[in-house]
């Protein structure tokens, strides 16, 4: 367990260096791998050995390296984001995580203390790390997504409301489900911009308005549905209050609120991956996961009750909340 971090950097490695993109092209010799990504040759194949092991390539008859279907991922425009997010593990996530043991000492992110910025703001004054993120995001909420709309039954001809949407993955989702819905995605300038561009280009800009604004101030009123998906555990308690006082505000009697989000078990330590995933919202937002239970006292603490907790088929659910 305590050397694990050598495979992910291994594949962060190899991210970096673009082999995975090499070898979509065919097998290649070391040699001519080293001139195309830049690298030592005997050491690069140091590190090909390595990801063979891992099943990420594969070594010909003839000494040539070949790529695999699971290699395959961490070409730059394969489906689902791996090459974004090894790259943005190596230059953001890992030395977050590095100050990991601070954390735990004062409670505070990490992000702050090593950039001296808060991750979005940090995300904003790197765009280069901001569109990795939004790649990765798009990744993880395309998943998320088409479990959603599996699992959750929208009431069609409703008017969705995305708070913190980014580039509209999930929404998009929503309204190719719902066709007679209409949507509306709220974001901060930087994202929206993306956001409008992506809903556009998926031919869903009549049906869909993107607003530039900061949930914290205001939230659009009037609507059926708000979802918040993937955005109360970046926020620490208090922030969230605030955020869902907001909401509250803007809810009529009839809205619903549904969040999709990772839940912790009420009782026990449950599976790695969430509990791993907790502390990575504490070094890189100050956020956290939560349980069931713990969402439910934030949603009656600023004014709704908790209707549903519906299981999708990937590891979130979805909080159905109704004003009270």
């Amino acid at each position: 367990m305590v050397q694990a971090h050598w495979t992910t950097d291994a594949i962060c490695a190899a991210a970096e260096l673009g082999v995975m993109d090499v070898l979509a092209r065919g097998p290649a010799g070391v040699d001519e791998l080293a001139a195309e990504t830049g690298a030592h040759p005997p050491t690069l194949d140091r590190l090909l050995r390595a990801l063979a092991t891992l099943g990420l390539c594969a070594r010909e008859p003839d000494g040539r390296w070949a790529d695999t279907e699971l290699g395959g991922a961490l070409r730059r425009d394969a489906p689902g984001g791996a090459h974004a997010r090894a790259l943005l593990t190596s230059r953001l996530w890992r030395p977050l995580w590095d100050d990991l043991t601070e954390s735990v000492r004062t409670g505070e992110q990490a992000c702050r203390r090593v950039t001296g910025r808060p991750i979005f703001g940090h995300l904003t004054h790197r765009p280069e790390l901001g569109a990795l993120y939004d790649v990765t995001q798009r990744g993880l909420v395309d998943e998320a997504g088409a479990a959603f709309v599996d699992a959750y039954d929208v009431p069609d001809g409703s008017t969705v409301v995305d708070l913190g949407g980014g580039t509209g993955a999930l929404l998009r989702h929503v309204l190719t489900a719902r066709p007679s819905c209409r949507g509306m995605l709220l974001d901060l300038p930087d994202v929206a911009q993306r956001a409008h561009d992506e809903l556009t280009a998926a031919g869903l800009a009549s049906r869909c308005d993107v607003m530039l604004g900061d949930f914290f101030e205001a939230v659009p009123g009037g609507a059926d549905v708000y979802l918040l998906s993937f955005v109360l555990h970046d926020w620490t308690d208090d922030e969230c209050r605030a955020l869902l006082r907001t909401v509250r505000v803007a809810t009529g009697p009839d809205a619903r609120v549904l969040i999709l989000e990772q839940l912790l078990p009420d009782d026990g330590p449950g599976e790695p991956g969430p509990a791993l995933y907790d502390l990575h919202m504490l070094v890189g937002t100050g956020g956290r996961e939560r349980t069931a239970r713990e969402y439910a006292e934030l949603l009656d603490d600023t004014g709704f009750r908790v209707e549903a907790v519906v299981p999708t088929t990937g590891p979130r659910s979805v909080i159905d909340a109704r004003p009270r």
